[in-house]
């Protein structure tokens, strides 16, 4: 009886927040791209779903902005924090709709709606927080569970430490992991996806996160379905900790439901563990593994709010812009740190390449994504309009202004985070169209990048034969016309001429419209010569049309800080667009190497200050009162193809 009443409970809690999203929220204002900033579908397709996506060129895709990374209340550590939230809301925030918040007051994007995202419960106790609802459910009455409910702080704080024990020790508590439990839940948020999907207004993908945690370092990914059909059940750390197992059960489900992704994110608190040089027994990587991973992994995430993944000044020491939004702790042991190597992209792009070298495949050949991991069923990108991660931890300024939280004792290991969690980040994608096949495809391609939470805009090319007139007008077309794009291989077999011939890339960014202006555009280097990878830093694009300097390879000013009393950016400090054509000085045809772009935005007050401002308190002194918000692209590679990422 209880399971076919947790069936209908799971079902009832998505259908009421359907039905208060149904007076409003269906349209969605396009995102455009280059020339084509009013289209959603072309004008003579009347129907979305008959859009032929084949028959749109290259040139024409747009950049859509959506979160692949968000939870609700069906997530067990959001409503053991208090989140409240049914997973319904999430749809309607992303839709720029007003949702509740722990808090007690709403809370709704300040900035437009979000062209796509996915709800990504985790699949550990998915459905436990549904039953634990139900009275007469075995767990609902099961003491541990009434201890975990209830209001005595030490016996909650006990009853949460045996229960995470059952989650990485997988002890014996069957009743957590019984199909009857996380079934119907599952079921739920499959139908409640392919319900809420628009195609061409606003695209939901099914999906879940698997989240394994050895020792507190993080092994999380996010699997994202191209289609509308799903397993019975996910795959949790529960069935294994080994993301190899992950990915054989992904071939496998690829085989009957259609194409699958999983990415990775937070492998800045892996500890080494993301990126490592072996297979997860230890074991040297071979051919087929490399295969495996790359087909099932095309993409990392890049940002978030638990920090960036990109690099990190123990890595980087000649990036200056390397410390931002740094987050070396093990995600889920903070008191514990975790080692760069092998915990960042970059440093993974240039372990590819060695890998690649000695085996002839490439396990990481990554490309670039964001998303925030917001667990109020919602994505808290924008740093003004900040309203925390996770439920009673720092729903409000003041909890997220503080080191200590006196309430909340059995999460006094994360009390010395909340304050660092930062306001991030977001997925861009060109695609054809708004659609789940488009934009999925579009990420399996790679053509993808990662902000740090503004809608900025970026494309990277590469090819044999831009010239400085390429940056003005028409962008799109010459790139794909003459070269690749980002996510691409570019194979000097292909080089006319002389084989020693340097590569061109032809970049361009855009602002944000409700954000401070651009500094800077990059192109970030990585290669691999006489066995050893190496890294350079190039400032290509300055504000205000400096030139970088060639011997630096730096623009000759940095623009000034915010008034940190009213967070006015500093004036005429930086550009509305910057590009640039630009071909490496030191490009050597015998080292592999990839190149990608990143943008930088003048400096802008971080949503700690702005929170202090509110509260007309001082500024928290152990985080930056101001940060450079960014763009991250997917790299391009020079080298010969090898066909690892298509299933």
């Amino acid at each position: 009886m209880w399971f076919q009443r947790l069936a209908l409970l799971a079902l009832i809690a998505t259908s009421l927040y359907l039905a208060a999203c149904d007076g409003g929220g269906d349209t969605m204002a396009p995102t455009g791209g280059d020339a084509q900033a009013d289209r959603v579908v072309p004008a003579n397709v009347a129907d979305p779903k008959d859009l032929d996506v084949e028959s749109i060129p290259a040139h024409e895709r747009q950049v859509f902005f959506g979160d692949l990374h968000i939870h609700s209340s069906w997530s067990f550590d959001a409503y053991a924090d208090g989140v409240r939230v049914a997973p319904a809301a999430a749809y309607q925030y992303a839709r720029g709709e007003s949702i509740p918040h722990y808090a007690g007051t709403p809370i709704q994007l300040e900035g437009p709606p979000l062209d796509f995202m996915a709800l990504t419960e985790h699949a550990e106790y998915l459905g436990l927080t549904v039953a634990a609802s139900i009275p007469d459910h075995p767990i609902r009455v099961a003491s541990l569970v009434q201890s975990w409910k209830g209001e005595d702080l030490a016996r909650r704080k006990i009853a949460w430490e045996l229960i995470h024990k059952s989650y990485t020790g997988r002890t014996a508590y069957a009743m957590f992991v019984d199909d009857r439990v996380i079934v119907p839940a599952w079921r739920a948020l499959v139908d409640l996806a392919n319900q809420e999907n628009r195609p061409g207004k606003f695209t939901t993908f099914v999906g879940f996160e698997y989240s394994p945690n050895p020792d507190g370092q993080n092994l999380h990914r996010n699997l994202i379905f191209r289609g509308s059909e799903a397993p019975d059940r996910p795959f949790s750390s529960m069935e294994s900790s080994n993301p190899e197992d992950l990915w054989d059960w992904m071939d496998e489900v690829r085989g009957r439901h259609g194409d699958l992704l999983a990415i990775p994110h937070n492998a800045n608190g892996s500890n080494g563990l993301m990126f490592a040089t072996t297979r997860h027994d230890g074991t040297p990587i071979d051919a087929a593994w490399a295969e495996q991973r790359a087909r099932n992994e095309p993409v990392a995430e890049a940002m978030q709010i638990k920090g960036q993944s990109e690099t990190h000044p123990a890595l980087s020491p000649d990036d200056e812009w390397a410390g931002f939004a740094i987050a070396d702790w093990r995600t889920t042991s903070p008191l514990q740190s975790s080692q760069p190597e092998g915990s960042y992209i970059r440093d993974a792009l240039k372990r590819g390449l060695e890998i690649e070298q000695r085996i002839g495949r490439n396990p990481y050949a990554l490309g670039m994504i964001g998303s925030t991991d917001g667990h109020n069923a919602s994505s808290p990108f924008e740093e003004r309009n900040y309203t925390g991660k996770i439920g009673g931890s720092d729903a409000t300024p003041e909890e997220r202004l503080s080191w200590i939280l006196p309430t909340k004792d059995e999460f006094e290991p994360f009390a010395s985070v909340v304050t660092r969690w930062g306001a991030a980040g977001l997925a861009g994608v060109w695609a054809e169209a708004n659609t789940r096949e488009a934009l999925f495809d579009a990420i399996r391609r790679r053509e993808t990048f990662s902000t740090s939470g503004p809608r900025i805009r970026v494309r990277l090319f590469a090819g044999w034969e831009f010239d400085a007139a390429d940056r003005h007008g028409e962008i799109a077309r010459k790139g794909y016309s003459r070269g690749v794009p980002m996510g691409s291989v570019l194979d000097p077999g292909n080089a006319p001429g002389d084989a020693s011939r340097a590569p061109s890339f032809l970049v361009a960014a855009q602002r944000d419209p409700l954000e401070a202006d651009l500094e800077r555009l990059q192109i970030i280097k990585g290669w691999l010569l006489e066995g050893e990878t190496r890294e350079r830093v190039f400032d290509v694009a300055c504000a205000g049309g400096a030139t970088p300097n060639p011997i630096t390879d730096r623009c000759p000013e940095r623009a000034p800080e915010p008034d940190l009393g009213t967070c006015v950016p500093a004036a005429n400090a930086g550009a509305a667009e910057l590009s640039a054509v630009w071909q490496d000085p030191a490009f050597d045809p015998e080292a592999p190497a990839f190149y990608y772009a990143r943008v930088l935005q003048i400096p802008t007050c971080r949503w700690s200050t702005f929170d202090a401002n509110r509260l007309k308190v001082p500024l928290h002194t152990e985080v930056p009162a101001s940060i450079q918000e960014r763009a991250i692209t997917s790299p391009i590679w020079i080298g010969t193809p090898h066909e690892t990422a298509t299933p």
